[in-house]
């Protein structure tokens, strides 16, 4: 169904708004270092009053995760543009490069999801949750070609992910750290090694 002219214009505007208060908080919490500032504040960042942030957002909550959301929607859109390759291993490393990089550079989003919300809610968007499935597919090809030394795909998997989880969340609260340098690829070799069995005709102990 076409919209009218006054249709359009209002459906603009709407985007308009909503996109300009978003990006307004994002500013905010930038700034602060988390969800530490007011709506108030963000009115008069905005442009935007306050009866009508909650228009859109119904309240603070539901904002910081509309734009936690639209945060990890960017790490679910990099981790799908990871290239298939024909050795699950290399598609894990692609997706889990990209998961890390995100990481490292959103560490005020990444915190906040860490932190739950202030009622202690968890605060992990949908996205994130789509991307951490995204990491399950090459276990499952893992597991299929008996290439787990635990023959178990969701254990697996969610070793990797509570690596990840730790080095993000470290990297995150201690920025100021003198981390190794390779730390990350050490820490995703072992556990790939100690998790996945050679491919065939691959020397045991080599590099997957």
């Amino acid at each position: 169904m076409q919209l009218t002219p006054a249709e359009s214009r209002r459906k603009r505007q709407r985007k308009q708004a909503r996109r300009a208060i978003l990006d307004a908080t994002e500013a905010l919490m930038l700034e602060a270092g988390g969800d530490d500032f007011s709506i108030r504040g963000l009115a008069e960042r905005c442009g935007y009053t306050a009866p009508t942030i909650y228009y859109y957002f119904t309240d603070k909550e539901g904002l910081v995760a509309a734009l936690l959301q639209e945060r990890f929607e960017r790490l679910l859109a990099s981790v799908s543009r990871v290239e298939t390759a024909a050795d699950p291993v290399e598609n894990l490393k692609g997706m889990v490069s990209a998961f890390l990089r995100f990481g490292q550079e959103n560490p005020t989003f990444y915190r906040l999801i860490l932190a739950g919300s202030r009622d202690g809610a968890d605060r992990t968007p949908p996205a994130a949750e789509a991307a951490r499935e995204q990491l399950g597919k090459p276990w499952n090809d893992l597991a299929a070609q008996g290439r787990l030394y635990c023959g178990d795909p969701a254990a697996a998997g969610q070793s990797l992910w509570a690596l990840l989880h730790g080095l993000n969340a470290l990297r995150a609260a201690r920025p100021d750290h003198e981390w190794a340098p390779d730390l990350v690829e050490v820490a995703v070799e072992s556990l790939l090694r100690g998790l996945v069995r050679p491919a065939a005709g691959e020397p045991n102990g080599g590099s997957h």
